[in-house]
């Protein structure tokens, strides 16, 4: 019996792991699939046929964009030419809005399913796209709990199927196995870095942790540990001695850190999963950030604020992200009132993010009916 075929589109880590989750649930529901399409390494271990790497469309902002646009042109015909030539029964789009609506507008006429599966925010910038969205598209299947609202107000159809992350809050770490694996001191306030997961990123933020951990040196009376998380499509070469460097534990890591320095984006969501108190960064390219300003209708950049709408954790952003600030909230979040105030705020936030059933399996089914 010849397999159906499903394309599946992600164009970041963070859709890496929301599409190998997806594929797993996909295949437990119905084991006559098969799959192909643009994934990371957690997508293709779950039986992705890959046409193209993650790691060559993972770039954000518009300078950067402009930048690479030949490479990201190229595969976005490739793309579309193989969905062309296959004719899958089902298309599901995976976040990445900038590659992912215009694909669903190429796609929309060919008689195929397109499901879209961590919707664009656009009630956050562009709000216009929403249309587009829902013009292409057949299913659209949300994890943040506000789009609920934001959507039905525009008469705009789509599932909510609760926010996978949030089975997080289930990590177990043993904190001596981890403190002996990696030679930190029960004494150590244990401080996370996460300067981005893509090339743009690490060139704009880890300058600014380098100069933030001299500081914190020099100036801080607690005995830190910081332990840089490196994302798996990225590499850090002026790693100084005294820092940890992994590409594993990254979770159990975050709960029983002390406090983390985070770049937005999903890693923020799942650090306060977590319950690791943090301060968000973030730094654009002027041009980008001059125009995402006049495009943002929102008050924050972080998912944390966003879900919670209101400040939970500490947004430095652009110029704000100075080595100065950064050290002054972490001094913060390692107090007493810091981390008891912030770890408050988690409880309303992960309360808000609960659901009873896997969202995956929600996801997986609303795709395949």
């Amino acid at each position: 019996m010849a397999h159906k075929k499903i394309v599946v589109i992600a164009g970041e880590d963070s859709g890496d792991l929301h599409g190998a989750e997806l594929i797993k649930a996909l295949k437990n529901l119905n084991n006559n699939y098969e799959f192909l399409g643009i994934g990371g390494e957690k997508m293709i271990q779950q039986g992705l046929m890959p046409i193209e790497h993650i790691k060559n469309l993972n770039v954000i902002g518009l300078v950067e964009v402009l930048k690479h646009y030949p490479r990201i042109k190229k595969i976005f015909n490739k793309t579309l030419s193989m969905i062309k030539k296959v004719r899958p029964e089902k298309v599901i789009l995976i976040d990445y809005p900038g590659f992912n609506l215009k694909m669903a507008e190429k796609i929309s006429n060919l008689g195929i399913e397109v499901s879209y599966f961590i919707l664009p925010q656009v009630w956050a910038w562009r709000s216009s796209r929403a249309k587009i969205l829902e013009k292409n598209t057949d299913k659209r299947i949300s994890i943040i709990p506000l789009e609920k609202n934001w959507f039905k107000k525009r008469d705009i159809n789509i599932s909510y199927v609760g926010n996978p992350l949030i089975g997080l809050k289930n990590v177990k770490s043993d904190k001596d196995a981890l403190l002996t694996k990696y030679n930190i001191s029960p004494n150590d306030k244990i401080v996370v870095l996460m300067p981005g997961s893509r090339n743009s990123e690490i060139q704009k933020h880890w300058p600014i942790f380098l100069k933030t951990l001299n500081l914190m040196q020099k100036n801080s009376s607690y005995s830190m540990m910081p332990i840089l998380l490196e994302a798996p499509n990225v590499d850090i070469n002026n790693i100084p001695n005294h820092v940890i460097s992994t590409k594993n534990n990254h979770h159990e890591i975050l709960s029983i850190a002390d406090a983390a320095i985070v770049c937005s984006g999903t890693a923020t969501l799942e650090t306060a999963i977590l319950g690791c108190p943090m301060v968000v960064c973030y730094q654009l390219s002027s041009i980008t950030w001059f125009l995402a300003q006049r495009m943002s209708s929102v008050k924050y950049l972080s998912l944390v604020n966003l879900i919670s709408e209101k400040k939970v954790v500490k947004e430095l952003l652009q110029g704000d992200m100075s080595a100065d600030n950064i050290m002054g909230e972490i001094i913060y979040l390692l107090s007493e009132d810091g981390k008891k105030t912030i770890k408050k705020d988690y409880a309303v936030l992960i309360d808000s993010l609960e659901s009873k059933t896997s969202p995956y399996h929600e996801a997986a089914k609303k795709i395949i009916q």
